[in-house]
């Protein structure tokens, strides 16, 4: 048993309170808007049609990197990032192809 006094000291946590994220939804810069607006129409009739949630397709940051690019070719379209070999052969054509449409103004909306 134990004779006489022992000290015993026990950790306290500590709590730390936490900022809240908020998440931003406006993005600086300078990109076509309404552009833009079509790519993520595109986006979600692909991810619609594959089943799949629209992120997984682009994210915003991404369409809007293409808004402000605008890549007509293979080689603009990898220079944008989250523009990968296999996301170009698997939907780059399509991106590719609306912002030909775009640009000549032959999509008026």
């Amino acid at each position: 048993m134990l004779r006489g006094v022992v000290e015993l000291q026990l950790a306290v946590p500590r709590v730390v309170a936490l900022k809240p994220r908020v998440m931003q939804k406006s993005y600086g810069g300078n990109y076509d808007r309404k552009l833009f607006a079509k790519l993520r129409k595109l986006r979600k009739a692909i991810a619609d049609e594959e089943n799949i949630p629209p992120y997984v397709v682009f994210n915003d940051a991404t369409l809007i990197e293409m808004a402000e690019q605008m890549p007509l070719s293979a080689s603009e379209m990898l220079s944008v990032n989250g523009v990968g070999t296999r996301k170009l052969e698997r939907f780059g054509k399509e991106f590719m192809a609306l912002i030909r449409s775009h640009t000549d103004g032959d999509d008026e909306e």
